[in-house]
């Protein structure tokens, strides 16, 4: 199983829909003052069958059983180093702790169990994310390559002919791992590029060979239909749908999205298939679809830091957020929340649903002789397009639009709008 780069059928669309806004939210916050949290800064967060909730902070790790925290640490219990950069818990209920400079420790109900760097053949030193496989097996993404254990067997991946089964990566600085329910390993490296690991082979996309916008993805993470979403530094955020190998790309980024910045650390996907998204410095994002964006930061929610480390949903749908200085919070966001999306922005479509035409109204948009128009479905494919005169109305023959939910982008010389609008 040799690795390779994904097929030149590959393709990468821009969906141009802006968008969106902001709802004021209430968090509860959890900190060195109001928790006791031995630090404000959480990197990783877990919760397990019993009801408790873990967090991994730079200087220990906390357990939380719903009334009260208590700390672990090196030197006050067997935790082999302070430095959490991962959490997990596996299908046997034991918490799989990830470190910074010491590897993998497993608690059990017996106790941890330590796997020191270069013993068991565990390769490095760095643990940035852990996730299991349909046979519970873990995936766990190292500063040194991947590794595929069931704590007995030891697989390791990188970029070396001593790759496990030929495997090679384009790198072994791991960033973020997801495995989907059929076995697909999806794979974000640091300036590597996006890799998929599968029975066929291996996948490689980046800049170079697929014009991949951003060679980073910090945060991985798979929707309802199987699609895989990346969080990248630079390039915003990332969807590969299709076939994992050719498929297609779409990109959210501030040029053509509501989106409220490009530079993002984590994204997770929640029971309604809503994309959740965490900012650098712009707190949280809520993605419902087209360009419906709801954000959550310190300026209108109690957020306690706009930059976002790291995202985790428990098992009742509740958000929970691990900040680079504010410790962690969550934050029940299904109750009350809104959503301001592209209709406010002055044009409309109607009838909506439309059946043979639809009216547009445009009135404001100035143009230099005509209006340039887009249709794109919802994964950005560009069904029809064409131009206007400019004026107050215009109309727009959907007959050849199957049924569903569409975006209608006009573009004049001083402004672009969108709007959705259904064909019935």
């Amino acid at each position: 199983m040799m690795g390779r780069s994904a097929s030149t059928s590959f393709a990468f669309f821009l969906l141009m829909c802006p968008g969106g806004i902001v709802m004021a939210q209430s968090w509860e916050v959890f900190d060195m003052n109001t928790a006791d949290l031995p630090s404000n800064t959480v990197r990783a967060i877990a919760h397990d069958s019993t009801g408790n909730t873990w967090l991994g902070t730079d200087f220990g790790l906390c357990r939380f059983d719903g009334t009260e925290w208590e700390v672990l640490q090196q030197g006050t219990s067997d935790l082999p180093e302070n430095d959490i950069r991962s959490l997990a818990v596996d299908g046997a209920g034991r918490l799989w702790v990830g470190m910074f400079t010491e590897g993998l420790a497993v608690l059990d109900g017996l106790g941890w169990t330590h796997y020191a760097p270069n013993v068991s053949t565990f390769p490095g030193q760095t643990i940035r994310e852990i996730a299991f496989d349909p046979d519970g097996w873990a995936w766990m993404a190292t500063s040194d390559g991947v590794v595929h254990t069931d704590l007995q067997e030891w697989r390791l991946y990188n970029d070396t002919d001593e790759s496990y089964n030929g495997a090679i990566l384009p790198g072994v600085n791991i960033a973020s791992i997801a495995v989907r329910s059929d076995g697909l390993v999806c794979i974000g490296t640091l300036n590597a590029g996006f890799v998929y690991i599968s029975d066929q082979g291996v996948v490689v996309y980046n800049t170079a060979v697929n014009s991949l916008p951003d060679n980073t993805a910090l945060g991985v993470a798979l929707d309802a239909n199987g699609d895989r979403w990346a969080a990248c530094p630079f390039g915003g955020l990332l969807r590969n749908f299709g076939d994992h190998d050719g498929g297609f790309w779409l990109q959210y980024i501030t040029a053509n999205s509501s989106i409220a910045a490009n530079s993002l650390y984590d994204v997770t996907v929640d029971a309604a298939d809503r994309k959740i998204v965490a900012f650098q410095a712009s707190g949280v994002g809520f993605f419902s679809g087209l360009d419906d964006w709801t954000y959550q930061t310190a300026q209108n929610s109690n957020l306690p830091d706009n930059e976002v480390l790291r995202l985790s949903l428990d098992p009742l749908g509740v958000l929970w957020v691990g900040t680079a200085n504010g410790g962690a919070a969550r934050l029940d966001y299904t109750v009350g929340m809104e959503v301001i999306g592209p209709s406010e922005q002055g044009m409309k479509v109607f009838p909506d649903p439309a059946e043979d035409f639809a009216f547009v109204e445009l009135a404001g948009m100035v143009a230099s002789g005509s209006l340039n128009w887009s249709v794109f479905d919802l994964r950005g494919s560009v069904c029809a397009s064409g131009s206007w005169p400019a004026g107050a109305m215009a109309r727009l023959d959907v007959t050849p639009l199957p049924s569903g939910v569409y975006l209608l982008q006009v573009t004049g010389s001083e402004a672009r709008r969108t709007m959705r609008f259904m064909v019935r």
